[in-house]
């Protein structure tokens, strides 16, 4: 607030700018911009569109999910377009209408992808009955939601469904090692899972082990099949879908040994797998070039299983 009390100044994103700064009268009144810092690089691009829809869940219960359209995306043409689910991690955060600088869906959209981000239940935002739904109970509730939220894109008759891939991090990781070991082989075509927990027993290394008890509901020591039937790991004989893992080695919250373990799981089981080890970042990777290889690496194991034929436009094409 100014300091004679009259004026509000705030940044405001979007999926579809970065941050801005705006300023307004304390009554909300005669807004507007008071900065242009990215406007010539944003008017040089072309963004897809954003938006929300309903979509029927986990028994039979209303979840929300934003869909964000390549540039150049067109629903009354002929052409099969390319699915990519965006898996929150958390699990009690959100998608929100806000710009995200790690996961960002315009990127994976200028990549030629319609991008999918389900607000699965456990999700923030929607109340606490909501958001606690999961408690004890990891994985099979989210699973339902997610697989609901592709089943509405594949009806729009717009969706490839042999061109079809699942990403996410942290619990968003958790979730495509779950569903690796839950999903039919060849649903998703490729799978990417960056820091993501694997097996909640050896999680106990974690610097939040102490909310384990609580979220599954058990201590492994208390109750292990409970714990186990909640872990990834518990089904690694059912894993045949292609996944890139990556992560850091300085990650203390889900610890790099979990990405390990994961992919020399896959490996000896003969799944096609790539690892992606940044030494020097933590749970999100921070550093600009490094950022610049994670989203090439993520779109290049992606594409590598999708055969991605889709022409995107110039403009957007400078995103990547």
């Amino acid at each position: 607030m100014s300091g004679d009390g009259s004026t509000l100044v705030y940044a405001r994103s979007a999926q579809s700018h970065p941050p801005t700064l705006l300023a307004c009268k304390v009554d909300g009144s005669a807004e507007r911009i008071i900065e242009t810092f990215n406007k010539r690089l944003l008017t040089s691009l072309q963004m897809g569109e954003a938006r929300s829809v309903a979509v029927k869940g986990f028994g039979g219960h209303t979840v929300q999910m934003w869909i964000v359209s390549p540039p150049g995306y067109s629903a009354t043409t002929k052409k099969k377009w390319p699915l990519m689910q965006v898996i929150h991690g958390g699990p009690h955060t959100c998608w929100n209408d806000t710009w995200h600088w790690r996961w960002n869906m315009q990127m994976f959209a200028a990549a030629g992808y319609v991008v999918a981000a389900v607000n699965y239940h456990g999700s923030s935002g929607f109340g606490q009955k909501f958001l606690s739904s999961i408690n004890g109970d990891w994985g099979r509730r989210e699973l339902a939601d997610v697989e609901a939220g592709t089943d509405y894109m594949l009806a729009t008759g717009t969706i490839d469904p042999h061109r079809m891939v699942a990403t996410g991090g942290s619990y968003g990781g958790y979730m495509v090692a779950y569903m690796n070991g839950h999903v039919a082989a060849k649903r998703y075509q490729a799978y990417v899972c960056h820091a993501g927990c694997y097996d909640w027993v050896s999680m106990m290394g974690s610097d939040g082990y102490f909310w384990f008890g609580h979220e599954l509901g058990a201590f492994h020591w208390d109750d292990e099949a409970r714990v186990l039937k909640q872990s990834p790991h518990h089904y690694a004989q059912n894993f045949a879908t292609p996944t890139l893992v990556v992560h850091g080695e300085q990650d203390y919250r889900v610890p790099y040994y979990q990405g390990l373990a994961y992919y020399n799981t896959l490996r000896a089981r003969n799944v096609p797998s790539r690892l992606v080890f940044f030494p020097d970042e933590n749970h999100w990777i921070l550093k600009p070039q490094n950022s610049r290889l994670w989203y090439r690496e993520f779109t290049n194991w992606c594409d590598r299983f999708t055969s991605n034929s889709v022409r995107i436009p110039k403009a957007a094409r400078s995103l990547t």
